[in-house]
């Protein structure tokens, strides 16, 4: 068994490959974004009831265990994401739906200027 089939609520950056594992297992997130891709996926965990997201400028102990608590409270959005990812063929089919694109759908070709 992994850790991640073991926790009741994963505390992250909201990074996606932390989100995406611990969504995949239906576990609900709780993510503190500093930046980049993080705010977004972020958002995404809360707007589909799969976790929550405080702003990580008033980041405090009692505020992180609040929120903690909260997404604890929302696995059954995880779950339904758990299912999505599931319904979708998961990360093996993803990756078979990009190559076939690449492998049969090359990119253009600029012209070549003569």
């Amino acid at each position: 068994m992994t850790l991640v089939e073991r926790v009741v609520c994963a505390i992250t950056h909201g990074g996606m490959g932390a989100t995406q594992k611990a969504l995949a297992h239906g576990v609900p997130v709780r993510a503190v974004p500093f930046g980049r891709n993080q705010l977004e996926v972020a958002r995404r965990v809360e707007t589909a009831h799969a976790g929550t997201r405080p702003p990580a400028k008033r980041l405090r102990p009692d505020r992180l265990r609040a929120k903690m608590r909260e997404a604890i409270g929302m696995a059954a959005g995880a779950q339904r994401v758990a299912a999505g990812y599931a319904a979708a063929g998961g990360a093996s089919a993803a990756a078979a739906a990009i190559e076939n694109r690449l492998l049969n759908h090359p990119a253009e070709q600029p012209p070549d200027p003569e």
